[in-house]
């Protein structure tokens, strides 16, 4: 299957600078002691218990845990992901492919050079395979820091809970929500140094910004955040298969955060201005697959690597 064109990049470089503000911060990173890890965990991410989670409503990290075969979701996410299942059986592969590209996306991201990554909504972790960021890009690299953002309060205590476990894991915890990008790159700027080269993940991610011209003014905040030479991977589900179209719907009404699929062409506007990497904007499993996929290709999904200028 053929990729479509992602825009063309802007004639002028772009200059980015950091910005400041509050932010909760969980510092898990290499050389500090367990006693400052404790003082940076006290004084940054709130302290939340599972009795602040809502289990009644179904929460789409919780539904990829369960899709994955992880234990970190309860009746409601295993009811959603049922019913969705029925109407649009593929949605595990759906799940795996984009799983599948980020890790590719972080190896390929590794020999470039890149040392820095910034994954926003990164989920639950792993339960089986290891495609956690920070593990991913260490093991290309070992001087590679990673620094998580979201504001889920089962994801945050899972993620404090990874980091805690892995003393010098070099990876950090930033408490924001996505569209508050000042206090995201202010954050990130606490453990990255944002005048050299970041990556910035954003898998399964911009369906959650329901108005299209909000989530491109997001991402764009994020990338002018960011130094030139700097990378952009983005992979989100799409409105090729009607039957996506209708479990998305059905799911939007239970009450979770609604999800919002856009076409390709739409996904390809995400990365307007930048340089995209061969082979452009494809389905996840056709991105720089290390060998032919052994069986039918979910193309329900488009993703993509550009740089900055």
């Amino acid at each position: 299957m053929t990729g479509l064109e992602l825009p063309s990049p802007p004639i002028a470089d772009r200059e980015s600078q950091a910005t400041e503000g509050s932010v909760a911060v969980l510092s898990a990173t290499s050389g500090t002691t367990a006693h400052a890890e404790q003082d940076s965990l006290a004084a940054g991410v709130p302290v939340l218990m599972l009795d602040d989670v809502d289990r009644l409503v179904p929460q789409s990290a919780r539904v990829w845990n369960y899709i994955l075969g992880g234990s970190d979701h309860y009746e409601a996410d295993r009811q959603a992901a049922d019913t969705f299942q029925e109407v649009y059986p593929d949605l595990a592969h759906l799940v795996v492919s984009q799983r599948g590209f980020k890790r590719q996306a972080i190896e390929y991201l590794a020999k470039q050079d890149v040392r820095q990554f910034i994954e926003i909504g990164p989920g639950l972790p792993s339960p089986k395979d290891l495609t956690d960021t920070h593990i991913v890009a260490r093991s290309g690299a070992s001087d590679t820091r990673t620094v998580y953002v979201d504001n889920d309060p089962l994801v945050t205590i899972r993620i404090q809970e990874l980091l805690n476990s892995e003393p010098g894991c070099r990876a950090a915890l930033v408490h924001a929500d996505i569209a508050d990008t000042e206090t995201v790159l202010a954050g990130a700027a606490r453990h990255l140094d944002l005048n050299q080269p970041v990556a910035v993940l954003l898998i399964g991610v911009m369906g959650h910004i329901d108005n299209t011209d909000d989530a491109y003014a997001i991402v764009r905040r994020l990338v002018e955040g960011l130094a030139p030479g700097s990378y952009l991977a983005l992979s989100d589900a799409t409105t090729t298969r009607t039957a996506l179209t209708w479990a998305q719907e059905t799911y939007n009404g239970t009450g979770a955060v609604p999800y919002r699929l856009r076409t390709p062409p739409q996904i390809a506007e995400f990365f307007a201005g930048l340089n995209p990497v061969q082979p452009g904007l494809v389905p996840p499993a056709l991105w720089r697959p290390g060998q032919p996929p052994s069986r039918s290709v979910n193309t329900d999904a488009r993703c993509a690597v550009a740089r900055t200028c």
